[in-house]
């Protein structure tokens, strides 16, 4: 057998381990709750050994998300030229990093089933981007380089900046967050009977903007 083609055998034999872990997790926890859908049955139902289980996910959480860290990686490397609303471009980013994280599942419907019973994950999803903070500040502190407000000031100093915005941005997201989950469990749903998160974090957007000029 080629070098290339064992490459392959194991990374769709990870994939499927991987993905089997995840759905285990989804479905234990919508059958018995957050709560009771422990480590060792989601193994169990997978199929697979709790060393293994962590050999793919590092908590239940992550599990239950089935986060994608090779998808995430891909969102920071694509090549990106410096918006013309810097704001804008980190929360589309922190967003998309989000979406990214979320793996490819075979019925995403029941992962979003799970983060609406249980928003605590969405806040999870959330950390993880925050854990790629250094990679993000580079990318945004890049695209400040290009910006005539920023150009005149050092590379350190434009880091610095970066991590400022970003940490506002990761603020206003959690408010997002919150709101979201209020929203849903007051029952403010959309036509289709579902609350769509990315309204409510576009309209965290248009508040943070208002505060800012207010301050300004």
């Amino acid at each position: 057998m080629s070098e290339s083609r064992a490459v392959g055998l194991r990374e769709r034999k990870r994939a499927r381990t991987s993905s089997a872990i995840h759905n285990a997790a989804v479905h234990l926890v919508l059958e018995r709750g957050f709560d009771a859908a422990t480590i060792d049955a989601i193994s169990e139902r997978a199929d697979v050994s709790t060393r293994t289980f962590f050999n793919y996910f590092p908590s239940k959480e992550d599990a239950v998300l089935g986060i994608d860290e090779a998808a995430i990686s891909g969102e920071l490397d694509k090549p990106r030229e410096a918006p013309d609303d810097l704001f804008l471009a980190v929360f589309d980013l922190l967003y998309a990093l989000f979406e990214a994280g979320g793996g490819k599942h075979d019925d995403p419907d029941l992962t979003r089933e799970v983060i609406q019973r249980h928003p605590q994950l969405m806040t999870r999803q959330m950390l993880r981007v925050a854990e790629v903070e250094g990679r993000l500040s580079e990318i945004v502190a890049e695209w400040m380089a290009g910006d005539p407000r920023f150009a005149a000031d050092s590379e350190a100093e434009r880091l610095d900046e970066a991590r400022i915005v970003i940490g506002i941005c990761m603020a206003t997201v959690r408010v997002s967050m919150k709101k979201w989950a209020s929203e849903r469990n007051a029952g403010a749903a959309d036509a289709d009977g579902s609350v769509d998160p990315r309204k409510t974090y576009e309209r965290s957007i248009t508040t943070l903007r208002t505060v800012l000029e207010r301050l300004s």
